[in-house]
């Protein structure tokens, strides 16, 4: 008896145990051994075949550069934080805004915009001018006093009869027959020295045919509306240097903001129209920041004037420098005639004849708002100037 208990391998107190003996191997023992060994096998098979597999192994870079892909129209423009600029009264955007990842043009749906200028090739159909994020109103304190060695005299090729200094321009005569332009007089090379020193325009981009339209607003005759609509029938963008009075007026801020929404310059004539050379250097600058101020309140926003067109043409070195340190470029002119008098208006077709001989590369035109036969010969002057192969361009182009 004790014999045989001494064989019994384990007996439990619970009924479900039952007393056996001790097989040697434990078979039941190898189960979970088996299992976990065939669960080892499957999942190292299966990191061998995932590895092995071009579809599953290019899952995670696909999934990182489906990010750069670039987004549609719509999905770009359903994107605010990342289109839109902030409006202003009467602004309209110059340039698209785009996706730095997204190549595509935008929609027609979008704001006017203005071509990217290219260095050999301007835009013909630029956009409104920027409202200033940086505007500033010099003051006489930030700029006096001038360098003691500025000449506050006329040019000196001006004729001693002229005490204020008028502009006139070098001769430039193109025959209509063969388009062939002869070079007669021009100014004298201290002058034109000095004009190439701060920056002035008398002519623009002479190598180039070329030509810019510009207009001097000081009254209101009932013509510029119809010269506006001309220059946006022919697609041709100009300039206006606009006066004191001209701003003062009700009635021309629908013109002003019309001329500002069509995409054209708006530019200083200064407040009172006075011969600026006669000036002090306070009087100078009052003058330019009275016209700015008036502008200003007009459009309802800071809209930073940059072109200066001197009344007259009266200007000298001082005036030239005077105006860039206040952030103006000085535009004259290359041909103009006796269009300003609107009680002896000049007849129509020999105005046209005398604006096709004064046409040459660069050239910069002066014609004024006042005149009714610039409204009625303006669109021929810009078919015949096309014709020619001349590109008609804003002054900041």
């Amino acid at each position: 008896m004790a014999e045989s208990e001494n064989k019994t391998h384990f007996r439990s107190s619970s009924p479900s145990r039952q007393k056996h003996k001790d097989p040697g191997i434990r078979l039941w023992l190898l189960i979970p051994i088996v299992l976990a060994a065939v669960a080892g096998l499957f999942f190292f098979v299966k990191f061998l075949l995932d590895k092995g597999d071009p579809a599953a192994s290019s899952t995670a870079a696909n999934a990182e550069t489906s990010a750069e892909e670039p987004v549609s129209s719509s999905e770009k423009e359903s994107s605010s934080d990342r289109t839109s600029l902030p409006s202003l009264p009467g602004f309209i955007i110059v340039g698209s805004v785009t996706d730095p990842d997204n190549s595509e043009e935008p929609s027609s749906s979008d704001s006017p915009s203005a071509p990217t200028a290219s260095p050999t090739e301007a835009p013909t159909q630029p956009g409104p001018v920027n409202p200033s994020e940086n505007f500033h109103l010099y003051t006489a304190e930030e700029l006096l006093p001038l360098p003691e060695d500025i000449d506050r005299g006329l040019f000196k090729d001006i004729p001693e009869a002229d005490t204020h200094g008028g502009w006139w321009f070098g001769s430039r005569v193109r025959d209509l027959s063969t388009g062939e332009v002869t070079v007669g007089y021009d100014r004298s090379a201290e002058t034109l020295a000095l004009l190439d020193k701060y920056g002035a325009i008398y002519r623009k981009n002479e190598d180039q045919k070329v030509v810019y339209l510009t207009f001097d607003c000081g009254y209101e005759y009932g013509n510029t509306n119809s010269i506006l609509d001309t220059l946006k029938e022919k697609n041709v963008k100009a300039v206006f240097f606009c006066t004191g009075s001209f701003v003062d007026d009700p009635k021309n801020k629908d013109i002003l903001l019309r001329m500002y929404n069509e995409g054209h310059m708006i530019g200083s004539h200064t407040d009172h129209h006075k011969a600026m050379p006669l000036l002090t250097d306070e009087e100078f600058i009052s003058e330019m920041n009275g016209l700015q101020l008036k502008i200003n309140a007009l459009l309802g926003f800071d809209f930073q004037l940059s072109y200066y067109r001197p009344p007259e043409g009266a200007t000298n070195e001082r005036d030239l420098c005077l105006a860039k340190k206040m952030g103006y470029t000085t535009v004259l002119w290359s041909y103009g005639y006796g269009d300003y008098n609107v009680d002896n208006q000049p007849d129509p077709a020999a105005s046209l004849e005398k604006a096709k001989i004064g046409l040459h590369d660069g050239a910069v035109y002066l014609l004024h708002a006042v005149s009714s036969t610039n409204a009625e010969i303006l669109g021929d002057l810009i078919d015949y100037m096309k014709a020619e192969g001349y590109d008609i361009r804003r002054i900041d182009y």
